[in-house]
């Protein structure tokens, strides 16, 4: 398979129905034990134009997370390889190698693994009984679809978008892990209110960490919902740091993180048109704005601070940053790091006991959690020099002729998937670079030179 050393992880995993048999030389999913849909969830996707193909796409979502969270990488090579086989109610269409092609060809973009995906043909029927009242009107072409979860730019861009127009007009797709936590003016019954599915890694656990799928996860399960509801439109919620700035930091180890980039997204369009014939376009309306001015769009709209406060950034798992039996951010992995700079930068005060390290002016790493915490690790501190670096590294490419040629290749590639000229490209990428770096230089001015963060840079 495309010349992958033999030596890299590799994992076979067969999605089976309910009661069915076990394959050998083959790591069972199980539906309804392994990957499991809950009921009221899924009626909440039930519009008229529901069918076989809607409720099969879940399943392979489903299943690509599992085998994603199932194997761990190697620290020698990122790839892996995979070998899923999925039960689906019309074989044919599935094994059209130009949905198959679309569907391995865009995880293997995001992922950096090698996908072989086998279709079998499901062995129950499903119930497609379309006789359950709809919940929207299909063929509404006017609406907006947006993914919406516990993130702050998702947050925001759902208020901004809403703002900006009609608010009716927009449809929030729930793709987070908490329970519905809709803004109180839309708690009324509306469809796409959770993710209807739970993919259970009890009997082996979570074995990688990384889960690079979620991006087909969040795009897939937001086209659903387009497709639903009949519209063509989804505005992904990503500023332009969290979208561009993992592929524009040169790394040393790893693959690109291209969830939220554009060239993502449109194979992300080729999957949906391969699937259910419907074109879909994915946009990034705030791809060269910051999130520290996006989060001041926000503010500027949204005055409970409720609404920024309790969302959610951090990269890390609960029991390495909560304290006293309440979750915290962590406050120095990437995420938190950019998260503290955007509201430094919207000039947003935030309690600093969202943070397990409260101060980041405080001139011993250590010292800089708060009072008690007792799970100070190396492993945290290379977490905090990373993500530190990493903002620093972006801030530098707006002026370092180093990294010109990175930046100008990047507007180019960004120039032919968003249809404007070369020349617009590289005007909007240097803006928002030269934006981040005065928001990056304020920063750290503000923490002065002694602090911990400083030093790490020096």
């Amino acid at each position: 398979m495309s010349g992958l050393p033999n030596e890299v992880p590799s994992i076979r995993v067969a999605v089976i129905e309910p009661g069915a048999k076990s394959l050998n030389g083959w790591h069972t999913a199980e539906i309804g034990k392994a990957i499991v849909f809950r009921t009221e969830d899924l009626d909440g996707y039930r519009t008229k134009n529901w069918d076989s193909r809607v409720y099969d796409a879940m399943v392979l979502i489903a299943a690509v997370e599992y085998c994603d969270k199932a194997l761990k990488r190697s620290s020698l090579v990122w790839a892996r390889r995979f070998e899923l086989m999925l039960p689906v109610h019309d074989v044919k269409h599935w094994r059209n190698p130009e949905v198959s092609e679309a569907i391995a060809g865009a995880l293997k973009f995001l992922t950096g693994d090698e996908w072989n995906i086998a279709f079998i043909a499901a062995a129950t029927d499903l119930d497609t009984d379309m006789g359950r009242q709809s919940l929207l009107e299909w063929g509404d072409a006017g609406r907006t679809v947006t993914p919406f979860s516990d993130g702050l730019d998702s947050r925001a861009v759902s208020a901004i978008l809403g703002a900006n127009g009609r608010s009716d007009r927009i449809i929030r797709v729930r793709v987070g892990s908490k329970a519905d936590d809709r803004p109180i003016r839309d708690r009324k019954k509306v469809p796409f209110l959770n993710i209807p599915f739970t993919v259970n890694m009890k009997a082996g656990g979570i074995k990688e960490s990384s889960v690079r799928s979620r991006g087909f996860k969040f795009t897939l399960l937001s086209s659903l919902a387009a497709y639903l509801v009949g519209t063509h439109d989804v505005a992904m919620p990503e500023s332009g740091q969290g979208a561009l700035g993992p592929t524009l930091v040169p790394t040393s180890h790893g693959y690109e993180d291209y969830r939220n980039h554009p060239r993502f997204l449109r194979k992300m369009e080729d999957v949906v048109q391969a699937i259910f014939h419907h074109p879909i376009r994915f946009r990034l309306p705030q791809l060269w704005r910051t999130k520290g001015q996006t989060l001041a769009e926000f503010a500027s709209i949204e005055r409970n601070p409720d609404e920024w406060n309790r969302t959610r950034s951090c990269w890390q798992q609960s029991r390495n940053s909560s304290f006293d039996g309440r979750r915290r951010h962590c406050g120095v992995c990437a995420a938190c790091m950019l998260r503290r700079l955007s509201f430094h930068s919207a000039s947003i005060d935030e309690p600093k006991e969202n943070y397990i390290w409260e101060n980041l002016r405080a001139d011993d790493f250590g010292k800089g959690a708060v009072d008690g915490f007792n799970k100070v690790t190396r492993a945290m501190r290379r977490y905090g020099i990373a993500g530190a670096l990493h903002l620093d590294h972006l801030a530098e490419m707006s002026s370092s002729p180093l990294h010109r040629t990175r930046v100008k290749r990047s507007a180019w590639q960004l120039a032919e998937q968003l249809q404007i000229t070369t020349t617009e490209a590289e005007e909007h990428l240097f803006g928002l670079l030269e934006q981040h770096d005065r928001e990056w230089k304020a920063f750290m001015k503000d923490l002065g030179p002694k602090s911990f963060v400083a030093q790490w840079l020096a």
